[in-house]
């Protein structure tokens, strides 16, 4: 079995209005020397290329906040030919040092396709979770995750490349449930997947600390990605989406969530 090494790894980073200075994800992954891609969705110029492009990475600029779908595929058709696995990453998540150690130990002794982090909030497991009647539902533990049903977030998943010969991701969502959508067609596949239970990555999750306008602002745009997921099951975007407004609407007391403006 041929044994890969932290040169087979492509990292991608999708940065929005920071400057990869300020980006813990960009330091770190520099810091262990993991060839990146970095796409910049910000609006504004941070001076991004020019640090990228000093480091030796590939910079892609978006032009303006084109949602993390377009980033991806943008990342995914620059990634070298000699590239055996991509790693995804927020441009927030603190990576310890011992993150890719731990990868390359399930890389090196499993034929998978696809290899998932734990990821856990200050309270939750935010991944890997478990779909439950067309549903990513979060688990108390993960050894009640079923491989059949899992589902995971982006940040910290490795992908072997192959995959993306036949996938691209939904350009149609903007930001939320590309995952879940990727991990959906992913068991369509019949991809294999692993929980390398032995690497966790601690992320903060906005929909905890954000407040009342950053999260009418995200939920409108939740409501826009729900709608395109659900496209086939309008009655399970309804149910999901009142969840949601529910779940806002007791966390700041404030019934601006009844109503959700168009995001596109």
């Amino acid at each position: 079995m041929e044994r890969y090494d932290i040169q087979d790894i492509t990292a991608i980073i999708v940065i929005y209005n920071t400057s990869c200075s300020d980006s813990i994800s960009y330091q770190r992954l520099k810091e262990y020397g993991v060839r990146m891609i970095i796409c910049d969705n910000s609006t504004s110029d941070y001076g991004n290329q020019k640090i990228v492009e000093a480091d030796g990475n590939v910079y892609i600029n978006m032009g303006g906040n084109k949602g993390l779908s377009k980033a991806y595929n943008a990342a995914l058709a620059k990634v070298a030919k000699d590239t055996q696995f991509i790693c995804l990453f927020d441009d927030d998540t603190d990576i310890k040092k011992d993150y890719f150690e731990k990868a390359l130990e399930h890389i090196n002794t499993s034929k998978t396709d696809i290899f998932l982090p734990v990821v856990k909030t200050k309270t939750r497991i935010l991944s890997p979770c478990k779909f439950k009647k067309k549903r990513a539902v979060e688990a108390k533990t993960i050894k009640e995750i079923d491989l059949k049903n899992i589902s995971a977030i982006n940040s910290g998943m490795i992908i072997n490349a192959h995959v993306f010969d036949h996938y691209r991701y939904n350009e149609n969502i903007f930001l939320d449930y590309i995952d879940h959508d990727f991990m959906r067609e992913m068991h369509k596949q019949n991809r294999k997947v692993e929980i390398m239970e032995d690497n966790v990555l601690n992320q903060d999750f906005s929909m905890e600390t954000n407040s009342l306008k950053s999260s009418y602002n995200r939920l409108c745009i939740l409501n826009h990605d729900l709608k395109e997921y659900y496209k086939e099951d309008y009655l399970m975007y309804l149910y999901q989406i009142t969840a949601y407004k529910l779940v806002m609407i007791k966390q700041h007391k404030s019934l601006k969530f009844v109503h959700l403006k168009k995001f596109i």
